[in-house]
């Protein structure tokens, strides 16, 4: 065989063992209950966009983004890094930050914050479309109105904290634009800046920016090995993962990065989105109030050492009602006590489709593993999830439906 036919023979052989590589070996949820175990890719252009696959060994599964619920990547750990930084969006997102800069804008296009997550991804963000920023770091002490000028920011001016000599200063400005490494402001009408070694925090005016339009279902939340969580419109799936979002910025994940991803369609929506009516009896002479995509020990839920980024979390006696509207067929949700729980908590939870009992657990109590719940609706008009009193009656009972939601076949 001559030279060149060796060269031609291996370029081929060697490129149909990169085309079989294709896409992200992991294991496909489908809101129908069938579990894909291959390498899942999303076609980004052409005929097939928005079209997903799952090539196995038993063949290939093709079906709609839709059809998706979640997707694990195989062998991914999570191993959540800390970030001094953190990043508010319009959007109502946070994104942790191990460094900020700034870009300047130009030709009619906004200044941005540049974004370096814990994973290394650069993301960069339009200024209007940012909330907030908080520069942390070694011996940078919060600002002492910083956390309430989050929640209630100046109607039309920007604030920025610095910090210069070992001390801090808070200034009402309007932010014009950024560097690299400055941020530019006028401040009473003269044209200024700062460097951002020295910036401690920003909280921009409620009506000096904008959030930007929520794109439409299907809508995927991307969850990174080292932490971070990204929601948007997935545009494809090869090598990496292609997320655009709801800011225009399309961010691409290389495959070691993904822990996992959701779909949220109109076929799967989490409870947390729909409106319930509750009902509640206090535990000694208090109600707690039901928290959704966190417990009442803090942001998130964490079950058994796992932890999970939607659900609804409630402290005894608690029922949320749920009109349905007979849109759906099945109920799913992930069942326990909170890891942050008390030692004695011990309480029980039932599930109820149009007023009757559908399921109930036995009593669950601090450092069970999470419980797998799957009902049927049978197009059922309303669902009812409760937790009741266990034999301790509510001694750190933070009871959590994690990952709830109900799906259309």
């Amino acid at each position: 065989m001559t030279a060149p036919l060796i060269a031609f023979v291996l370029a081929v052989s060697l490129g149909a063992a990169a085309a079989a590589q294709d896409g992200i070996a992991g294991v496909v949820q489908t809101i129908d209950g069938r579990s894909l175990k291959g390498r899942l890719t999303v076609s980004s252009a052409g005929p097939s966009a928005g079209r997903a696959a799952v090539a196995g060994e038993g063949g290939k599964v093709e079906l709609d983004v839709a059809e998706i619920t979640s997707f694990e990547r195989e062998g991914a750990v999570a191993n959540p890094l800390q970030a001094p930084h953190r990043v508010w969006l319009r959007s109502g997102f946070e994104l942790p930050a191990k460094r900020l800069s700034g870009k300047p804008g130009g030709n009619g296009a906004p200044a941005k914050l540049s974004v370096e997550l814990p994973s290394g991804l650069v993301v960069d963000v339009p200024i209007n479309m940012v909330r907030a920023l908080r520069h942390g770091g070694s011996g940078r002490n919060e600002p002492a109105l910083f956390a309430a000028d989050l929640q209630q920011p100046q109607a039309n001016d920007d604030l920025i904290y610095v910090q210069k000599d070992g001390k801090q200063q808070r200034s009402a400005v309007t932010v014009a634009g950024m560097q690299k490494d400055r941020i530019e402001f006028l401040l009473r009408g003269e044209a200024l800046d700062f460097e951002f070694a020295g910036l401690t925090a920003v909280v921009f005016g409620a009506n000096t920016g904008f959030a930007p339009d929520r794109q439409g279902k299907p809508r995927t939340s991307v969850e990174l090995v080292t932490g971070e969580r990204l929601e948007g419109r997935l545009l494809g799936v090869a090598d990496a993962l292609q997320l655009r979002l709801d800011e225009g910025v399309v961010v691409a994940v290389p495959a070691r990065d993904l822990l996992r991803l959701q779909v949220a369609s109109d076929r799967m929506v989490w409870l947390s989105e729909l409106r319930a009516k509750v009902e509640q009896t206090p535990a000694f002479d208090r109600v707690w109030p039901w928290t959704i995509d966190r417990t009442v020990a803090g942001p998130g839920i964490v079950l058994g050492g796992k932890t999970f980024n939607r659900g609804l979390g409630l402290v005894p006696r608690t029922r949320l009602t749920y009109d349905l509207g007979g849109r759906f067929d099945v109920f799913e949700a992930m069942i326990g006590i909170d890891d942050r729980g008390g030692p004695q908590a011990h309480a029980l939870f039932r599930v109820y489709v149009d007023d009757v009992v559908a399921f109930e657990s036995a009593p669950k109590t601090l450092g069970l593993p999470a419980e797998a719940v799957r009902i049927e609706l049978h197009k059922a008009k309303t669902l009812a999830i409760e937790v009741d009193f266990g034999k301790n009656y509510d001694l750190g009972d933070y009871c959590a439906f994690a990952d709830a939601r109900v799906v259309q076949r």
